[in-house]
């Protein structure tokens, strides 16, 4: 009997000597894992960091290629409008030459009006369009009132005079006109 109660001793002891070094093992092993997915995680933010720093520079690179665009398309498009206004000039430099050369001031009024339209074509050519005011009702988005009149001709608050003509660049008031508004004529 003695023999079967040491026998369930020493396989106890076996046991727990065995719980012992698994779990002495265990007690390394997150350790070691813990280590690794520690180090896993440096690379990842390290990797994460990288490609934020590129997303970075990439983008300010973009806009100052797209600032350089936009410089290249401004300095195009007045390259354009000169090339039109350009034979206008000549024109114009012909025009005075002809005042100290002539005495026909009909003739020479004549060539400025064509000089005028033809600067006006231009300009309509590149999309540049007058604002139609006078006798239409004053609009603040196409027009700047700078003086009202008193009248009865007309209804009040519209446009009676046009002080300064202005344009339209397709949708948008490159100038607003300058205009005189119709008044009650107990205004004045």
């Amino acid at each position: 009997m003695t023999e079967r109660n040491n026998m369930p001793r020493q396989e106890a002891s076996n046991n727990q000597e065995e719980d012992f070094v698994d779990a002495e093992q265990e007690a390394t092993k997150p350790a070691g894992l813990t280590e690794q997915l520690l180090e896993q995680t440096r690379q990842e933010l390290q990797e994460t960091k990288d490609r934020y720093l590129r997303a970075l520079a990439d983008l300010a690179n973009l806009k100052k290629r797209m600032a350089q665009e936009n410089r290249d398309a401004r300095r195009i498009g007045a390259i354009s409008i000169l090339e039109d206004i350009l034979p206008i000039v000549d024109n114009f430099e012909r025009a005075l030459k002809a005042l100290d050369e002539t005495q026909d001031f009909a003739s020479l009024r004549d060539g400025v009006a064509l000089i005028y339209n033809q600067l006006k074509e231009s300009l309509a050519r590149k999309g540049l369009e007058p604002i139609k005011a006078l006798g239409e009702p004053f609009d603040p988005r196409y027009h700047e009132a700078a003086s009202r009149v008193p009248t009865e001709e007309v209804e009040e608050g519209c446009v009676v005079h046009e002080i300064q003509r202005g344009y339209m660049l397709g949708d948008r008031v490159v100038r607003p006109s300058r205009v005189a508004v119709a008044a009650a004529p107990d205004e004045a």
